[in-house]
């Protein structure tokens, strides 16, 4: 199960599972917020290929629009996923 909240204008909270089956979920509240952004990903426990997809989109369109897109309290599974993916340095996740 994925929930996605914005309880605080720029701030998302994701938690569970973002894969294909949720993708588009949170693609439609991730589009709707305007910039900068951070997403507070300590509850999220997974995160696939197509949660890695929707992160991008998130990040290129922010990052066109001048605005910055940064994730936080990332769990040690989930920030191995994008340190693999050599995705790491590019949104700033240390």
């Amino acid at each position: 199960m994925f929930e996605i909240h914005v309880d605080t204008p720029g701030i998302a909270t994701l938690s569970g599972r973002l894969d294909a089956a949720e993708s588009d979920q949170a693609l439609a509240v991730l589009s709707s917020q305007p910039g900068p952004l951070v997403l507070d990903c300590a509850q999220l426990e997974y995160i696939s290929s197509a949660g890695i997809a929707v992160i991008m989109q998130t990040y290129k369109r922010l990052l066109a629009g001048g605005h910055s897109l940064r994730m936080t309290r990332l769990t040690p599974r989930v920030k191995n996923v994008f340190v693999y993916a050599g995705l790491a340095e590019l949104l700033g996740i240390e």
